[in-house]
């Protein structure tokens, strides 16, 4: 078999700690058992080390951070106003048996991080069967924290529909025509229905948006070459992507917005601690996507 190695231009570490052993790739600092019922998958097929499934779970998060904010230029959570002097972002595992979903992201920090008391982090759980190879969660979960990063609004059919959209980053999509959003964004039944979604809020609002907006961008043929899995298979599934002038647009708008929405609330300090989900939210983030779509050419 040949073998593949994926060669980036980020720093690479294996450390160790009493209980598990870490894997750094870029910011990303993968903390992992290599027994017990929340241990990953074992197979080292590069012989360096370091499970095979650590090291492309670390490759798809990276893939998702160039592409998202060095190509795109969405928010970088690292640099946000929210999570300042964070440095980092942990990645750990939990047994799929006691998680509900396949990865979770936190929109806390972790102030003494696992790698590095003196540091902080963001957070990503994930089940230890994720496999990259069959599944975006990486690069969704990181969405999450770019969404986190930019806007204190956490309403489902915005954090997990988009996050649901960002997936194309890394897999081949079956995009809708588009041709419901004005229904969508102008309809109060189907408001309704998209307020009550959460994932499903892809194919709601979001793909379609995408789609109606001719935003169409490329993934560069060198993030494509640059980002491979261990066994040389490419990351990004092909080079298109719809919609992330538009997303990135959204998100940039309710962050303008989000004094309306501490006002619907009550008050600004309240809002942000327990208003995130709030109901209240739902209309003044339709009318940021209403925004949006209004710059429609």
């Amino acid at each position: 078999m040949k073998i593949f190695l994926t060669v980036l231009m980020m720093t690479f570490a294996v450390m160790s700690t009493a209980s598990a052993e870490i894997y750094r790739q870029g910011v990303f600092y993968v903390i992992y058992d290599a027994e017990g019922s929340a241990a990953v998958n074992k197979t080292d097929v590069n012989l360096n080390g370091v499970p095979d499934v650590v090291e492309d779970i670390a490759t798809q998060l990276n893939a998702a951070r160039e592409l998202f904010n060095g190509v795109f230029n969405f928010p970088d959570p690292l640099t946000s106003e929210r999570f300042a002097n964070v440095t980092s972002i942990e990645i750990t595992f939990a047994a799929k048996s006691d998680m509900t979903a396949p990865a979770f992201a936190f929109a806390s920090v972790r102030k003494n991080s696992l790698h590095d008391p003196n540091e902080q982090s963001l957070k990503i759980k994930m089940s230890n069967a994720v496999n990259p190879h069959k599944s975006s969660t990486p690069a969704h979960e990181y969405f999450h924290l770019i969404q986190f990063g930019a806007t204190y609004f956490r309403n489902k059919w915005f954090t997990e529909g988009m996050a649901q959209w960002s997936e194309d980053a890394v897999a081949k999509m079956n995009y809708p025509d588009g041709r419901d959003v004005a229904l969508t964004l102008e309809s109060p039944a189907a408001a309704d229905k998209l307020f009550r979604s959460k994932y499903a809020a892809s194919k709601l609002l979001w793909y379609p948006l995408a789609v109606n907006m001719r935003d169409k961008a490329t993934i560069p043929a060198a993030l494509i070459v640059k980002y491979r899995y261990v066994d040389g298979t490419p990351v990004f599934r092909d080079n298109v992507i719809y919609g992330p002038n538009v997303m990135r647009e959204v998100l940039r708008v309710m962050k303008s917005k989000e004094h309306l929405a501490a006002a619907e609330f009550g008050d600004a300090a309240k809002w942000r601690q327990k208003g995130q989900r709030a109901v209240t939210n739902n209309k003044v983030m339709l009318e940021c996507v209403r925004e949006v779509y209004a710059t429609k050419r």
